[in-house]
Protein backbone atom coordinates (compact mmCIF):
# COMPACT_ATOMS: atom_id res chain seq x y z
CA UNK A 1 0.00 0.00 0.00
CA UNK A 2 2.94 2.40 0.56
CA UNK A 3 4.62 1.71 -2.70
CA UNK A 4 0.94 2.26 -4.31
CA UNK A 5 0.63 5.40 -2.04
CA UNK A 6 3.80 6.61 -3.08
CA UNK A 7 3.47 5.94 -7.37
CA UNK A 8 0.68 7.94 -6.94
CA UNK A 9 2.48 10.58 -5.29
CA UNK A 10 5.35 10.24 -8.09
CA UNK A 11 2.67 10.26 -10.75
CA UNK A 12 -0.05 13.48 -9.24
CA UNK A 13 3.35 15.85 -9.11
CA UNK A 14 4.93 15.02 -12.45
CA UNK A 15 1.81 15.95 -14.31
CA UNK A 16 1.22 18.61 -12.34
CA UNK A 17 5.03 19.87 -12.99
CA UNK A 18 4.94 19.44 -16.65
CA UNK A 19 2.11 22.43 -16.75
CA UNK A 20 4.48 25.00 -17.74
CA UNK A 21 5.94 22.40 -20.33
CA UNK A 22 2.83 21.52 -21.62
CA UNK A 23 1.63 24.92 -22.17
CA UNK A 24 5.03 26.12 -24.02
CA UNK A 25 4.68 22.93 -26.20
CA UNK A 26 1.30 23.66 -27.40
CA UNK A 27 -3.32 22.75 -26.58
CA UNK A 28 -2.81 18.94 -27.64
CA UNK A 29 -0.31 18.26 -24.72
CA UNK A 30 -2.35 21.41 -22.36
CA UNK A 31 -5.35 19.63 -23.18
CA UNK A 32 -3.46 15.58 -22.33
CA UNK A 33 -1.95 17.00 -19.25
CA UNK A 34 -5.11 18.20 -17.62
CA UNK A 35 -7.23 15.02 -18.57
CA UNK A 36 -4.33 13.22 -17.10
CA UNK A 37 -4.33 15.07 -13.78
CA UNK A 38 -8.18 14.24 -13.63
CA UNK A 39 -8.27 11.09 -13.93
CA UNK A 40 -4.89 10.22 -11.80
CA UNK A 41 -6.61 12.33 -9.05
CA UNK A 42 -10.00 10.32 -8.88
CA UNK A 43 -8.62 7.01 -9.36
CA UNK A 44 -5.77 7.77 -6.67
CA UNK A 45 -7.54 9.91 -4.65
CA UNK A 46 -11.51 9.55 -5.07
CA UNK A 47 -12.58 9.10 -1.15
CA UNK A 48 -10.89 13.02 -1.00
CA UNK A 49 -12.65 14.38 -3.88
CA UNK A 50 -16.35 13.41 -2.32
CA UNK A 51 -14.97 14.61 1.19
CA UNK A 52 -13.56 17.58 -0.10
CA UNK A 53 -15.15 20.46 1.71
CA UNK A 54 -15.66 23.55 -0.65
CA UNK A 55 -14.87 27.77 0.29
CA UNK A 56 -16.42 30.52 -0.76
CA UNK A 57 -14.28 30.35 -3.49
CA UNK A 58 -14.71 27.48 -5.11
CA UNK A 59 -18.51 28.01 -4.93
CA UNK A 60 -18.21 30.51 -6.83
CA UNK A 61 -16.04 28.92 -9.51
CA UNK A 62 -18.64 26.59 -9.21
CA UNK A 63 -21.30 28.96 -9.98
CA UNK A 64 -19.75 30.90 -12.90
CA UNK A 65 -19.02 27.13 -14.89
CA UNK A 66 -22.59 26.50 -14.59
CA UNK A 67 -23.68 30.07 -15.30
CA UNK A 68 -21.92 29.53 -18.61
CA UNK A 69 -24.64 27.27 -19.46
CA UNK A 70 -27.52 29.83 -19.11
CA UNK A 71 -26.33 31.77 -22.34
CA UNK A 72 -26.69 28.78 -24.52
CA UNK A 73 -30.39 28.25 -23.22
CA UNK A 74 -31.41 31.75 -23.76
CA UNK A 75 -29.79 32.04 -26.96
CA UNK A 76 -30.98 28.29 -28.05
CA UNK A 77 -34.77 29.84 -27.33
CA UNK A 78 -34.44 32.68 -29.56
CA UNK A 79 -33.90 35.18 -26.32
CA UNK A 80 -30.72 36.30 -26.81
CA UNK A 81 -29.46 37.50 -30.34
CA UNK A 82 -30.89 39.41 -33.09
CA UNK A 83 -28.94 38.89 -35.50
CA UNK A 84 -31.16 39.12 -39.14
CA UNK A 85 -28.71 40.46 -41.32
CA UNK A 86 -26.70 37.53 -43.04
CA UNK A 87 -23.95 39.41 -44.36
CA UNK A 88 -22.87 40.74 -41.10
CA UNK A 89 -23.55 37.51 -39.03
CA UNK A 90 -22.72 34.01 -38.97
CA UNK A 91 -24.51 32.82 -35.54
CA UNK A 92 -25.54 29.60 -36.76
CA UNK A 93 -22.34 28.06 -37.35
CA UNK A 94 -21.03 29.98 -34.40
CA UNK A 95 -23.75 28.89 -31.67
CA UNK A 96 -22.66 25.47 -32.46
CA UNK A 97 -19.14 26.06 -31.88
CA UNK A 98 -20.58 27.94 -28.85
CA UNK A 99 -22.25 24.82 -27.06
CA UNK A 100 -19.17 22.47 -28.02
CA UNK A 101 -16.67 25.58 -26.40
CA UNK A 102 -18.90 25.51 -23.31
CA UNK A 103 -19.09 21.70 -22.30
CA UNK A 104 -15.63 21.33 -23.16
CA UNK A 105 -14.55 24.46 -21.00
CA UNK A 106 -15.76 22.65 -17.91
CA UNK A 107 -12.50 20.49 -18.11
CA UNK A 108 -10.92 23.61 -16.19
CA UNK A 109 -13.15 23.28 -13.38
CA UNK A 110 -12.12 19.43 -13.29
CA UNK A 111 -8.83 20.76 -13.18
CA UNK A 112 -9.03 23.60 -10.79
CA UNK A 113 -11.36 20.66 -8.42
CA UNK A 114 -8.26 18.40 -9.07
CA UNK A 115 -5.39 20.90 -7.75
CA UNK A 116 -7.48 22.09 -4.97
CA UNK A 117 -8.17 18.88 -3.23
CA UNK A 118 -4.61 17.60 -3.54
CA UNK A 119 -2.90 20.83 -2.25
CA UNK A 120 -5.34 20.61 0.19
CA UNK A 121 -4.36 16.91 1.46
CA UNK A 122 -0.45 18.67 1.00
CA UNK A 123 -0.04 16.07 -1.94
CA UNK A 124 1.23 18.39 -4.51
CA UNK A 125 4.54 20.29 -4.15
CA UNK A 126 4.22 23.78 -5.11
CA UNK A 127 7.50 25.09 -4.42
CA UNK A 128 8.78 22.29 -6.91
CA UNK A 129 6.24 24.10 -9.08
CA UNK A 130 8.15 27.27 -9.10
CA UNK A 131 11.45 25.78 -9.80
CA UNK A 132 9.93 24.07 -13.10
CA UNK A 133 7.80 27.58 -14.07
CA UNK A 134 11.59 29.50 -13.88
CA UNK A 135 13.16 26.76 -15.82
CA UNK A 136 11.01 26.96 -18.38
CA UNK A 137 11.12 30.45 -18.75
CA UNK A 138 15.32 30.01 -18.79
CA UNK A 139 14.93 27.79 -21.33
CA UNK A 140 12.43 29.92 -23.59
CA UNK A 141 14.88 33.04 -22.72
CA UNK A 142 17.98 30.77 -24.08
CA UNK A 143 16.21 29.79 -27.12
CA UNK A 144 15.52 33.37 -27.64
CA UNK A 145 19.14 34.51 -27.66
CA UNK A 146 20.32 31.10 -29.45
CA UNK A 147 18.13 32.67 -32.53
CA UNK A 148 19.09 35.74 -32.24
CA UNK A 149 23.06 35.51 -32.36
CA UNK A 150 22.50 32.11 -35.02
CA UNK A 151 19.61 33.14 -37.37
CA UNK A 152 17.57 30.11 -35.86
CA UNK A 153 16.51 28.73 -32.55
CA UNK A 154 18.14 25.13 -31.62
CA UNK A 155 15.55 23.57 -32.81
CA UNK A 156 16.01 25.04 -36.56
CA UNK A 157 13.22 27.14 -35.95
CA UNK A 158 13.89 30.62 -37.85
CA UNK A 159 12.18 33.94 -37.00
CA UNK A 160 8.88 34.28 -38.29
CA UNK A 161 9.56 37.90 -38.17
CA UNK A 162 12.37 40.29 -38.26
CA UNK A 163 11.11 41.89 -35.68
CA UNK A 164 9.74 38.98 -33.36
CA UNK A 165 11.86 36.54 -32.26
CA UNK A 166 9.70 33.81 -31.06
CA UNK A 167 12.44 31.03 -30.38
CA UNK A 168 10.42 26.91 -30.29
CA UNK A 169 7.12 29.07 -30.46
CA UNK A 170 7.28 29.61 -34.17
CA UNK A 171 4.81 32.11 -35.88
CA UNK A 172 3.08 32.23 -32.75
CA UNK A 173 4.07 35.87 -31.06
CA UNK A 174 4.05 34.62 -27.80
CA UNK A 175 7.39 34.35 -26.34
CA UNK A 176 7.17 37.30 -24.32
CA UNK A 177 3.70 36.61 -22.54
CA UNK A 178 5.20 33.28 -22.00
CA UNK A 179 8.33 35.21 -20.20
CA UNK A 180 5.92 37.60 -18.70
CA UNK A 181 4.62 35.32 -16.69
CA UNK A 182 6.92 32.54 -15.51
CA UNK A 183 9.80 34.33 -15.19
CA UNK A 184 8.35 35.68 -12.22
CA UNK A 185 8.82 32.74 -10.38
CA UNK A 186 12.52 33.25 -10.35
CA UNK A 187 12.72 35.68 -8.46
CA UNK A 188 11.70 33.42 -5.31
CA UNK A 189 14.12 30.48 -5.85
CA UNK A 190 15.27 29.32 -2.44
CA UNK A 191 19.03 30.63 -3.30
CA UNK A 192 17.42 34.18 -4.04
CA UNK A 193 15.05 34.80 -1.35
CA UNK A 194 17.72 33.06 1.41
CA UNK A 195 20.23 35.53 0.62
CA UNK A 196 20.91 38.39 2.36
CA UNK A 197 18.99 41.85 1.21
CA UNK A 198 21.38 43.31 -1.49
CA UNK A 199 23.09 40.00 -2.44
CA UNK A 200 19.22 39.22 -3.35
CA UNK A 201 18.21 42.47 -4.81
CA UNK A 202 21.61 42.10 -6.83
CA UNK A 203 20.20 39.10 -8.21
CA UNK A 204 16.86 39.89 -8.97
CA UNK A 205 18.12 42.63 -10.80
CA UNK A 206 20.34 40.28 -12.65
CA UNK A 207 17.56 37.83 -13.23
CA UNK A 208 15.35 40.74 -14.43
CA UNK A 209 17.63 42.46 -16.75
CA UNK A 210 18.16 39.07 -18.64
CA UNK A 211 14.51 38.31 -19.07
CA UNK A 212 13.53 41.97 -19.84
CA UNK A 213 16.01 41.53 -22.73
CA UNK A 214 13.96 38.14 -23.66
CA UNK A 215 10.94 39.86 -23.62
CA UNK A 216 12.28 42.64 -25.62
CA UNK A 217 13.61 40.70 -28.24
CA UNK A 218 10.01 38.65 -28.51
CA UNK A 219 8.89 41.62 -29.51
CA UNK A 220 5.43 41.68 -27.44
CA UNK A 221 5.13 45.24 -26.14
CA UNK A 222 2.58 44.77 -23.80
CA UNK A 223 4.33 41.52 -21.83
CA UNK A 224 7.09 44.30 -21.52
CA UNK A 225 5.20 46.71 -19.48
CA UNK A 226 3.73 44.25 -17.28
CA UNK A 227 6.74 42.24 -16.96
CA UNK A 228 8.56 45.91 -15.23
CA UNK A 229 5.08 46.63 -13.79
CA UNK A 230 5.35 43.25 -11.95
CA UNK A 231 8.78 44.22 -10.85
CA UNK A 232 8.10 47.29 -9.61
CA UNK A 233 5.32 46.12 -7.70
CA UNK A 234 7.30 43.78 -6.18
CA UNK A 235 10.00 46.14 -4.48
CA UNK A 236 7.01 48.59 -3.88
CA UNK A 237 6.08 45.96 -1.28
CA UNK A 238 8.92 44.24 0.09
CA UNK A 239 10.04 46.63 2.94
CA UNK A 240 13.48 45.25 2.87
CA UNK A 241 13.67 45.75 -1.34
CA UNK A 242 12.20 48.91 -1.10
CA UNK A 243 15.21 51.20 -0.73
CA UNK A 244 16.56 49.88 -3.65
CA UNK A 245 13.63 50.76 -5.99
CA UNK A 246 14.99 54.05 -6.30
CA UNK A 247 18.51 52.28 -7.92
CA UNK A 248 16.35 49.54 -9.69
CA UNK A 249 14.67 51.97 -11.39
CA UNK A 250 17.82 53.90 -12.70
CA UNK A 251 19.30 50.58 -14.03
CA UNK A 252 16.18 49.33 -15.90
CA UNK A 253 15.86 52.87 -17.26
CA UNK A 254 19.37 53.40 -18.39
CA UNK A 255 19.02 49.48 -19.96
CA UNK A 256 15.86 50.77 -21.82
CA UNK A 257 17.27 53.78 -23.21
CA UNK A 258 20.41 52.09 -24.06
CA UNK A 259 18.31 49.41 -26.17
CA UNK A 260 16.09 52.43 -27.72
CA UNK A 261 19.29 53.75 -28.73
CA UNK A 262 20.80 51.09 -29.71
CA UNK A 263 18.21 49.04 -31.36
CA UNK A 264 15.69 50.52 -34.23
CA UNK A 265 13.26 47.52 -34.16
CA UNK A 266 12.53 48.39 -30.43
CA UNK A 267 12.51 51.83 -30.84
CA UNK A 268 9.92 51.65 -33.83
CA UNK A 269 8.13 49.17 -31.53
CA UNK A 270 7.49 51.62 -28.61
CA UNK A 271 6.73 54.33 -30.96
CA UNK A 272 3.73 52.23 -32.72
CA UNK A 273 2.37 51.06 -28.93
CA UNK A 274 2.05 54.67 -27.85
CA UNK A 275 0.33 55.59 -31.13
CA UNK A 276 -2.10 52.90 -31.04
CA UNK A 277 -2.77 53.41 -27.56
CA UNK A 278 -3.54 57.17 -27.77
CA UNK A 279 -5.76 56.08 -30.80
CA UNK A 280 -7.54 53.49 -28.81
CA UNK A 281 -8.02 55.75 -26.00
CA UNK A 282 -9.30 58.02 -28.31
CA UNK A 283 -12.06 55.32 -29.53
CA UNK A 284 -13.06 54.54 -26.49
CA UNK A 285 -15.20 58.19 -26.53
CA UNK A 286 -16.80 57.76 -29.78
CA UNK A 287 -20.36 57.28 -29.33
CA UNK A 288 -21.01 55.94 -32.61
CA UNK A 289 -18.17 53.69 -34.22
CA UNK A 290 -20.03 53.15 -37.19
CA UNK A 291 -19.61 56.64 -38.29
CA UNK A 292 -16.12 56.46 -38.21
CA UNK A 293 -15.80 52.59 -38.88
CA UNK A 294 -13.69 53.29 -41.61
CA UNK A 295 -11.42 55.90 -40.40
CA UNK A 296 -10.34 53.71 -37.47
CA UNK A 297 -10.57 50.17 -38.90
CA UNK A 298 -6.95 49.80 -39.90
CA UNK A 299 -5.74 50.75 -36.30
CA UNK A 300 -4.67 47.36 -34.25
CA UNK A 301 -7.38 46.83 -31.28
CA UNK A 302 -9.52 49.88 -32.50
CA UNK A 303 -11.28 46.96 -34.78
CA UNK A 304 -11.71 44.48 -31.81
CA UNK A 305 -13.03 47.59 -29.22
CA UNK A 306 -15.51 48.20 -32.36
CA UNK A 307 -16.72 44.37 -32.81
CA UNK A 308 -16.96 44.27 -28.50
CA UNK A 309 -19.86 47.09 -28.43
CA UNK A 310 -21.48 45.97 -30.87
CA UNK A 311 -21.62 42.16 -30.01
CA UNK A 312 -22.19 43.39 -26.42
CA UNK A 313 -24.89 45.52 -27.46
CA UNK A 314 -27.09 42.37 -28.98
CA UNK A 315 -27.12 40.85 -25.17
CA UNK A 316 -25.87 43.12 -22.90
CA UNK A 317 -27.41 41.16 -19.90
CA UNK A 318 -26.65 37.44 -20.62
CA UNK A 319 -24.47 37.42 -24.16
CA UNK A 320 -23.81 35.50 -27.12
CA UNK A 321 -22.26 32.36 -25.21
CA UNK A 322 -18.45 31.23 -25.48
CA UNK A 323 -16.59 32.00 -28.20
CA UNK A 324 -19.66 33.90 -30.11
CA UNK A 325 -17.60 36.92 -30.58
CA UNK A 326 -16.43 35.86 -33.57
CA UNK A 327 -19.76 35.43 -35.40
CA UNK A 328 -19.92 39.12 -36.63
CA UNK A 329 -17.89 38.82 -39.68
CA UNK A 330 -14.93 40.75 -40.32
CA UNK A 331 -13.88 40.93 -36.58
CA UNK A 332 -11.23 38.59 -34.62
CA UNK A 333 -11.97 35.92 -32.52
CA UNK A 334 -11.91 37.87 -29.15
CA UNK A 335 -11.62 41.66 -28.33
CA UNK A 336 -8.22 41.56 -26.48
CA UNK A 337 -9.63 42.30 -22.86
CA UNK A 338 -10.56 39.49 -20.22
CA UNK A 339 -13.21 41.60 -19.49
CA UNK A 340 -14.69 42.77 -22.67
CA UNK A 341 -14.53 39.41 -23.79
CA UNK A 342 -16.28 38.12 -20.70
CA UNK A 343 -19.61 41.19 -21.29
CA UNK A 344 -19.60 39.85 -24.43
CA UNK A 345 -19.76 36.77 -24.27
CA UNK A 346 -21.30 36.02 -20.60
CA UNK A 347 -23.24 39.20 -20.12
CA UNK A 348 -23.38 41.31 -17.18
CA UNK A 349 -23.95 38.74 -15.24
CA UNK A 350 -21.18 36.30 -15.87
CA UNK A 351 -18.76 39.93 -15.45
CA UNK A 352 -20.41 40.70 -12.15
CA UNK A 353 -19.32 36.69 -10.94
CA UNK A 354 -15.99 37.07 -12.44
CA UNK A 355 -15.56 40.75 -10.43
CA UNK A 356 -16.97 39.29 -7.25
CA UNK A 357 -14.05 36.64 -7.64
CA UNK A 358 -11.33 38.89 -8.44
CA UNK A 359 -12.20 41.53 -5.55
CA UNK A 360 -12.81 38.87 -2.71
CA UNK A 361 -9.66 37.42 -3.64
CA UNK A 362 -7.87 40.87 -3.83
CA UNK A 363 -9.34 41.54 -0.28
CA UNK A 364 -8.25 38.28 0.95
CA UNK A 365 -5.06 39.40 -0.19
CA UNK A 366 -4.47 43.07 -0.27
CA UNK A 367 -6.33 44.24 3.21
CA UNK A 368 -5.40 41.21 5.51
CA UNK A 369 -1.94 40.56 3.87
CA UNK A 370 -0.51 43.69 3.31
CA UNK A 371 -0.07 46.92 5.40
CA UNK A 372 -1.31 49.50 3.36
CA UNK A 373 -0.05 52.20 6.33
CA UNK A 374 3.80 50.25 6.09
CA UNK A 375 3.47 49.58 2.28
CA UNK A 376 4.33 46.08 3.01
CA UNK A 377 3.03 42.42 2.98
CA UNK A 378 2.04 41.94 6.25
CA UNK A 379 2.91 38.55 7.04
CA UNK A 380 2.05 37.28 3.67
CA UNK A 381 3.66 33.62 2.50
CA UNK A 382 6.64 33.92 0.12
CA UNK A 383 5.09 31.30 -1.55
CA UNK A 384 1.51 33.24 -2.19
CA UNK A 385 3.66 36.56 -3.95
CA UNK A 386 4.49 35.05 -7.23
CA UNK A 387 0.66 33.84 -7.80
CA UNK A 388 -0.29 37.19 -6.47
CA UNK A 389 1.44 38.92 -8.63
CA UNK A 390 0.48 36.78 -12.20
CA UNK A 391 -3.28 37.42 -10.61
CA UNK A 392 -3.24 40.69 -10.34
CA UNK A 393 -1.17 41.06 -14.04
CA UNK A 394 -3.71 38.86 -15.53
CA UNK A 395 -6.74 40.80 -14.03
CA UNK A 396 -5.02 44.19 -14.80
CA UNK A 397 -8.04 45.97 -16.31
CA UNK A 398 -5.70 48.47 -18.50
CA UNK A 399 -4.03 45.92 -20.60
CA UNK A 400 -4.10 43.87 -24.04
CA UNK A 401 -4.56 39.94 -23.82
CA UNK A 402 -5.26 37.12 -25.57
CA UNK A 403 -9.03 35.33 -24.92
CA UNK A 404 -9.57 34.34 -21.82
CA UNK A 405 -11.25 31.01 -22.77
CA UNK A 406 -8.49 30.08 -25.10
CA UNK A 407 -6.77 26.84 -24.11
CA UNK A 408 -3.16 28.39 -22.90
CA UNK A 409 -5.19 31.14 -21.16
CA UNK A 410 -7.42 29.37 -19.57
CA UNK A 411 -5.45 26.44 -18.08
CA UNK A 412 -3.14 28.56 -16.83
CA UNK A 413 -5.40 30.91 -14.93
CA UNK A 414 -7.17 27.89 -13.15
CA UNK A 415 -4.05 26.35 -12.33
CA UNK A 416 -2.81 29.94 -11.09
CA UNK A 417 -6.75 30.34 -8.96
CA UNK A 418 -6.57 26.83 -7.71
CA UNK A 419 -3.13 27.60 -5.75
CA UNK A 420 -3.59 31.03 -5.26
CA UNK A 421 -7.01 29.63 -3.20
CA UNK A 422 -5.30 26.97 -1.40
CA UNK A 423 -2.35 28.76 -0.30
CA UNK A 424 -4.44 31.98 1.06
CA UNK A 425 -7.29 29.66 2.63
CA UNK A 426 -4.37 26.69 4.45
CA UNK A 427 -4.12 28.26 7.90
CA UNK A 428 -7.28 28.87 9.91
CA UNK A 429 -6.78 31.77 11.56
CA UNK A 430 -8.18 35.24 11.47
CA UNK A 431 -5.58 36.33 8.82
CA UNK A 432 -6.96 33.81 6.05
Amino acid sequence: MKDIDKHSLIIVNTLFLMFPLSIMLGNLLINLNIVLLFVCTFIFYNKEIINFKTNLFDKIILFFFFYTLIPLIINFYGLGWNCTDSNECNFEGTFKNSIIKTFFFFRYFLLYLALRVLINQKILKVDWFCIACSICAAFVCFDIFFQVIFGKDIFGIVPYHDRHYSALFGDELIAGGYLQRFALFSFFLPFVVNKKTHHKIFIQLIVFIVFLFGIILSGNRMPLILFIFSYLILLFLDKELRKYIFTAFIVVSLVLIFIRGTNINFRYAMGSFYNHGTHLVHTLFIKDLTKEKIEVWDRPYVTEFYCFKHTWAKNPIFGGGIKSFRSIRGCNSHPHNYYFEILSELGLFGFIIILTFVFLILYKLCVKRIDFFRLSFKKMDISVVPFFLIFFIEFFPLRTSGSFFSTGNASLIFVVLAILVSLISKKKDSNY
